[in-house]
């Protein structure tokens, strides 16, 4: 983005909260973006516009629009697009972005262990987002499901192997 596109969206934020999580969410927008263009870099082992007649085989193709939830709100990415290779190719990090970011996922734990219903869960990141579904509501399920597993395997748990000892104060 250019600086003047950049100073242009920062002076339409309201308070100094919206200006700092538009820097993050801007900021972290261009630092994926190189990073999967290092990451297709590395793959093809060439630059853009670089031919070699050696390595591997494959070529840039474009790119595919997608949105990534974050905890900042959605952001739009330009994921690069990659053809003829020998075999598919999948960008590490624009696979394990693309499901959640951790941070929902803490967000949704603690909200879980604070005793908070799945539809409370998903109604609190809406209203956190100012609007914007970040996890959509069976993804929150999907978290809870998970949790509940493993709660009851460790309420299940064997502790014949321990000693016990009571106090009583």
């Amino acid at each position: 983005m250019e600086l003047s596109l950049l100073a242009e969206e920062l002076r339409r934020k309201k308070d100094a909260e919206d200006l700092v999580g538009e820097l993050f969410r801007l900021g972290g927008c261009r630092t994926i973006q190189e990073f999967l263009e290092a990451e297709v870099t590395e793959k093809l082992g060439r630059g853009p516009y670089e031919r070699r007649s050696d390595g591997p085989r494959g070529y840039r193709n474009g790119y595919k629009k997608r949105k990534l939830r974050t905890a900042e709100g959605t952001i739009d990415v330009q994921v690069p697009q990659v053809r003829d290779t020998d075999e598919d190719v999948q960008l590490v990090l624009w696979e394990t972005l693309r499901r959640r970011t951790d941070l929902l996922e803490r967000l949704v734990l603690q909200m879980y262990t604070r005793g908070l219903s799945t539809r409370d869960i998903e109604d609190a990141l809406y209203e956190a987002s100012g609007g914007q579904r970040l996890l959509s509501r069976s993804s929150v399920s999907r978290i809870s499901e998970v949790l509940w597993e493993e709660y009851e395997a460790f309420s299940r748990r064997d502790l014949s192997g321990y000693d016990v000892v009571y106090l009583f104060a």
